[in-house]
């Protein structure tokens, strides 16, 4: 009889495996990876990750536990802790990465405004004797210049933001430098134009 009432205790008293919440927090996790949370809220997601796991080896900590000494509020809270900040830490990610094309894309304007720019100025280079050696390497500066943008324009439309940040800076500054060149050689020949209105 004093088995039984044992037997009894034990089953109405024994905490149980928060198994559903396990396979939320595994799923909320999943949610948040899809989410691209690894990429574009990356310490966060760590941290999401890190109570997923700290909830799981509690679990596994509980369960070696003989039942009556079985606890599985730590567990539960780490794991709830994810279920409800998986949805938030999506979103974060979200926006982190429509800021972040945002900013790309301010920069390849920078940089085709640049270009364009560098060809104006290129185009008022004369073609002299003394300047077709010029203008020829001007050209080709500005032949690779918007190859360049095709490239960083590639890069946008693939995501990959911090490249193509580093390369539209790097086209930006390389327009501006062909800018300079190409101004200093047309001032060059700014007097030898003839005056407007003149015969």
């Amino acid at each position: 009889m004093l088995f039984l009432a044992i037997a009894l205790f034990c089953l109405g008293g024994c905490a149980r495996a928060p198994v559903q919440k396990v396979e939320d927090a595994k799923r909320a996790v999943e949610s948040a990876r899809r989410a691209e949370a690894a990429q574009y809220a990356a310490q966060e997601f760590r941290q999401l990750e890190d109570s997923l796991r700290t909830g799981l080896i509690e679990v596994d900590r509980q369960n070696a536990r003989f039942g009556l000494f079985r606890d599985y509020a730590s567990a539960r809270h780490a794991l709830e802790w994810v279920d409800s900040q998986a949805d938030e830490i999506a979103e974060r990610a979200q926006e982190n990465k429509e800021s972040l094309r945002r900013v790309t894309g301010d920069l390849l304007e920078l940089a085709g405004a640049a270009v364009e720019e560098a060809a104006r100025l290129v185009a008022r280079v004369p073609r002299r004797q003394d300047s077709i050696e010029e203008l020829s390497s001007f050209r080709n500066d500005l032949k690779l210049l918007r190859s360049s943008l095709q490239e960083v324009m590639a890069e946008l439309e693939k995501e990959n933001f911090s490249a193509a940040q580093l390369n539209a800076r790097a086209l930006q500054t390389r327009a501006e430098r062909l800018q300079r060149e190409a101004r200093t050689v047309a001032a060059r020949y700014e007097p030898l134009r003839p005056a407007r209105g003149r015969r």
